[in-house]
């Protein structure tokens, strides 16, 4: 029994991830976890319009956003309306969400213990997970469903693998470019955040020239902007939606936009956490996130329109871009549309690539690697992220635009009342102050140890966010073409409602049972966030042989102190 004890040891240790020893804090803490020092930090002003323009809008999702919401009965002009209202309100629940990792250089579960405790961080984190996990698979399938158009174009005899699995959702073909594609985002784990600068440029560059030759060309071949544009019911066959059922489809089509990406809002700090300096993210988020998602869904719904006038043959809407993208391969069938078909379909799969890898696993990596330092970096952990797509079953999730929207939906639910606790909590109360150390602690010393490392009023306040908006949620998946009275409408604002309830009761509850050391900052930059240096129990700065004196920690010091 001893040797196999010591076998076991013996593994662990091996795979045990190292330990940063440069910090005096209580808990374990990695390279990824703790605050990330100026060396690590490369993302400068357009760094992150690449970063957000491949993670935000130029991807198959951002494409479709458009084209889903005319299953609510809105016509194609309202439907634009619908999404440009709702991203330039994302822009600004962006900024909001990524301003702690700007200026503190934190990551998002982190951050989550300011406002949920030392403990009670594993509970929005164990939602932040799931979520990734659902992701990384549904931008999966998106990114295999182009690789198997290119296979298509290059063999099209590849389309001859077409043996129905999981009960009809996929065909073999399906499920061999879905594997083919896990295998291509494997190696792209290995290379550090920091290093995604250059190929999102490429990405974002490929994939926006792809979607504006795509306009052009399907806007000249049918002469217009299409069928769907002129007459939306008769192509679509979804009735058209009229008076107060008109303003109620409305807002659940703004309500389903922000959901669509409540996960990304979410967890902005993930990635903010590697600014140059706070500010430098501002530019993206405020002007690309909702430009570059109003742009492609645009055309997203005119491509889709222009679809139905060139190639009544289909039985349904081609609203997804390799589906389009497709019927061109199939109805125009000539060497140049195929050439055409496989160089878009690269540059889609290219921009899957940031959704898979930089959006969804590292994100899941970084969480995960919060979660369990010791024995998960952000590659570790986005390794496992892109083995749990085969767990998710996104062929099953994804078979119409109406199971979509029940899904990222569903996501408003959960996540909006999680929002308004942490902006009730950061700005309104703690002014944007951080106690850094504390956030790393393991015990009552901690500011943010709360009640048994779980802060009460959060709890609370995210369960009167929540609960009267479940029987809408329930309302949707069992009977999604009926109107339970008061319920549905709910639903419909759940976002809003749940983010003002839970934000609201969060202040109610601490006016009455305050947070203690609301304002606290640490004293020194402990952990050479703002500056290169250690200053912890005489550990001298990376160069050798120095080491740093009284008043230089001092000044570091102060550093903390002008950020704030």
């Amino acid at each position: 029994m001893a040797p196999q004890t010591s076998l076991i040891n013996r593994l662990a240790r091996r795979i045990e991830v190292k330990r940063d020893t440069d910090t005096d804090v209580d808990i374990y803490v990695n390279k990824d976890t703790r605050p990330l020092p100026p060396s690590r930090r490369p993302y400068g002003p357009w760094h992150f319009v690449g970063l957000w323009m491949v993670t935000g809008s130029f991807n198959v999702g951002g494409w479709t956003t458009g084209s889903s919401l005319i299953s609510l009965g809105l016509n194609v002009w309202q439907s634009m309306l619908a999404i440009i209202i709702a991203n330039v309100f994302i822009g600004f629940v962006c900024i909001a969400g990524g301003h702690p990792g700007a200026k503190w250089h934190i990551g998002f579960p982190i951050w989550m213990k300011q406002n949920w405790g030392i403990w009670g961080y594993l509970f929005p984190m164990t939602i932040r997970v799931f979520l990734s996990f659902v992701w990384t698979a549904t931008n999966t399938w998106y990114g295999s469903q182009c690789l198997k158009l290119l296979l298509a174009c290059i063999w099209p005899s590849f389309l001859n693998l077409n043996t129905k699995l999981a009960s009809g959702a996929m065909e073999v073909s399906d499920f061999v470019a879905f594997i083919l594609y896990v295998l291509m985002c494997l190696p792209l784990m290995w290379f550090k955040p920091e290093s995604y600068k250059r190929p999102f440029l490429i990405a974002s560059t490929t994939v926006a020239t792809t979607v504006f030759v795509l306009l052009i060309w399907s806007t000249k071949r049918a002469g217009g902007g299409g069928a769907l544009l002129a007459d939306v019911s008769g192509v679509s066959g979804v009735a058209p939606v009229t008076g107060g059922a008109l303003g109620w489809a409305f807002v659940a089509a703004v309500t389903a936009n922000i959901g669509g990406l409540t996960t990304h809002m979410w967890s902005q700090s993930d990635y903010t956490r590697y600014a140059r300096k706070p500010g430098d993210q501002v530019l993206a988020q405020l002007i690309m996130v909702p430009l570059g998602t109003i742009i492609v869904a645009c055309i997203g719904l005119v491509c889709t329109s222009c679809a139905a006038t060139l190639y009544p043959e289909e039985s349904k809407l081609l609203w997804q871009p390799y589906a389009f993208l497709n019927a061109v391969r199939k109805y125009e069938d000539n060497r140049g549309a195929r050439a055409g078909v496989a160089f878009a379909s690269i540059a889609f799969m290219l921009s899957q690539f940031g959704m898979v890898v930089a959006s969804n696993s590292v994100v899941a990596g970084i969480d995960l690697a919060a979660l369990l330092p010791r024995w998960f970096t952000v590659r570790r952990g986005g390794y496992v992220t892109v083995a749990s797509v085969f767990v998710m079953q996104p062929w099953s999730l994804l078979n119409t635009a109406t199971n979509f929207l029940t899904v990222v939906g569903s996501f408003n639910v959960f996540l909006g009342p999680l929002m308004g606790i942490m902006f009730a909590d950061y700005f309104l109360l703690r002014k944007t102050t951080v106690k850094l150390t504390d956030l790393y602690g393991a015990g009552p010393q901690s500011i943010y140890w709360y009640a048994r490392g779980w802060n009460w009023r959060a709890a609370i306040a995210w369960v009167s966010g929540v609960w009267f908006l479940l029987p809408g949620l329930a309302q949707r998946a069992v009977a999604p073409k009926e109107i339970w009275a008061g319920w549905t409408r709910l639903y419909q604002l759940s976002w809003f409602l749940g983010c003002l309830a839970s934000g609201l009761t969060y202040l109610a509850l601490d006016y009455f049972w305050p947070v203690p050391e609301k304002l606290a900052v640490d004293d020194m930059d402990y952990f050479g966030t703002f500056g290169e240096a250690p200053v912890l129990d005489g550990v001298g700065s990376p160069e050798e042989g120095s080491v740093l004196a009284v008043d230089e920690k001092v000044r570091v010091g102060e550093r903390v102190h002008d950020v704030v």
